[in-house]
């Protein structure tokens, strides 16, 4: 009898993890197009958009060719053709392609493959810099200074740590810290394969002060895009898995303090924060249609764009700007918005410019 028990519980186990993981990467859910005004592609950039920060004055920066193979060893091979950069794109000038913006210094250009992207801008000295997610032989941080005169980016530092291990995005805090995730435990290999499939909650949220680190948030579902509010009082980060945007309040000491958790009801990757405070996401609505199309890039994949307010207080306002089949671009990862005007970059694709008449 227990014997039974023991078997027919283990057996209701497996199916609800599978019907869970089955919801989890979108087999129920279906897309229908629609766009917030007219929409085009960006000519010059064709091996991914996958993270995009906008200064003041309009002028973008977009990272593009990141590594995927860490995070799937059976991503389409054509990734291993691509090229680690980053451009530039100029909103006030949207007719023009988007432009590779030269690297001077000591690194390894044939090493960097961006990620995620931050910049620290210090508007008392004019000081811009870039800090950068690089997948090389190891997951590291790289920072540059963007002589804006001549649009060149000047390599200036490498941050290694024990805990950088599987990162995915940053938001600098200053010239030399800032936070950061790490969306696995494992960085690679079979033990991330069953980390993904056993849905285990080992990714972290990690704050270096320019010489240590220290974990402030763990048992993390997937961590994915993190950002900060204009005043740098909040901390926003994406749980992929779970479909969430956590709110936090960043305290004295660099730790933080739960707020809230907003369910976005698709698995949404970047947080781009406007001049305003509202908050963009680029987000992937039907999960495994990405892992498809990331094992076969001519595969489409779904975008979706969504836009949450935050100028009413602890009522955030969630509404969907963009909505596609792929027929546009495929995977969206970020949505980045600038005076009426929005980038939509990819993990792996192209980027559109789409104007935002209404939503």
């Amino acid at each position: 009898m227990l014997k039974a028990i023991v078997v027919v519980g283990g057996i209701a186990i497996i199916f609800h993890h599978i019907i869970t993981l089955g919801f989890i990467m979108g087999y129920h859910k279906s897309i229908y197009n629609h766009r917030p005004g007219p929409c085009r592609l960006v000519p010059g950039i064709v091996n991914g958009s996958e993270d995009i920060f906008v200064l003041p004055n309009g002028l973008a920066l977009i990272s593009s060719g990141m590594d995927h193979f860490h995070i799937n060893p059976n991503t389409d091979l054509i990734m291993h053709g691509f090229k680690g950069q980053i451009y530039s794109f100029d909103f006030n000038q949207p007719d023009n392609p988007a432009k590779v913006v030269p690297i001077e210094g000591g690194i390894d250009k044939t090493k960097f493959r961006p990620h995620g992207i931050d910049v620290w801008h210090d508007e008392k000295t004019g000081l811009v810099q870039l800090f950068a997610v690089n997948h090389g032989i190891e997951d590291t941080i790289e920072v540059f200074d963007l002589d804006q005169d001549r649009l060149v980016l000047k390599h200036k530092q490498t941050y290694r740590h024990k805990l950088m291990i599987s990162i995915n995005d940053i938001v600098a805090t200053s010239k030399s810290s800032f936070y950061f995730t790490n969306d696995a435990l494992n960085r690679e290999g079979i033990k991330r394969k069953i980390e993904s499939l056993l849905l285990c909650a080992w990714s972290t949220v990690v704050y270096f002060d320019g010489k240590d680190a220290k974990i402030v948030l763990d048992k993390g579902l997937m961590y994915n895009g993190i950002n900060t509010s204009p005043d740098k009082k909040l901390i926003y980060v994406n749980q992929l898995i779970s479909n969430t945007m956590l709110v936090y309040k960043r305290e004295a000491s660099n730790t933080l303090s739960f707020v809230k958790s907003i369910h976005m009801k698709s698995m949404c990757d970047n947080i781009f924060v406007d001049e305003s405070g509202d908050i963009w996401h680029g987000c992937h609505p039907i999960g495994h249609k990405f892992h498809s199309h990331a094992q076969d890039f001519s595969l489409p994949t779904p975008s979706q764009v969504i836009h949450v307010s935050t100028k009413s207080g602890q009522k955030y306002a969630i509404r969907e700007v963009l909505s596609d089949d792929g027929g546009l671009v495929k995977g969206s990862s970020v949505a980045a918005y600038y005076k009426g005007a929005m980038l939509v970059g990819t993990v792996m694709d192209k980027m559109a410019y789409c104007q935002v008449q209404a939503f």
